[in-house]
């Protein structure tokens, strides 16, 4: 996976936009992807402006896949409280 399939399958899940960042730019409360020097970051944005939670990945594909399972469990927890 790549970042514009990440980007389809977000998309096709109605996940919303103002939740993560891929091309690497950081807005509080957001998950954001970015590559760094070859590798590439997974990490939470909070309100604080605090990186928090950052794992590395050797590929992109290993960390789409990441964001995209962490996206998709925030909504399911999301969800069961609201």
């Amino acid at each position: 996976m790549n970042i514009a399939e990440l980007k389809r399958a977000l998309e096709q899940q109605g996940l919303s936009p103002a939740r993560y960042s891929l091309d690497g730019s950081a807005r509080t409360d957001q998950y954001v992807l970015r590559q760094v020097y070859g590798c590439w970051e997974v990490f939470y944005f909070d309100e604080r402006g605090n990186e928090n939670d950052n794992r590395w990945f050797d590929s992109e594909s290993d960390a789409c896949a990441y964001l995209l399972r962490l996206l998709e469990k925030e909504r399911t927890y999301r969800s069961l409280y609201t």
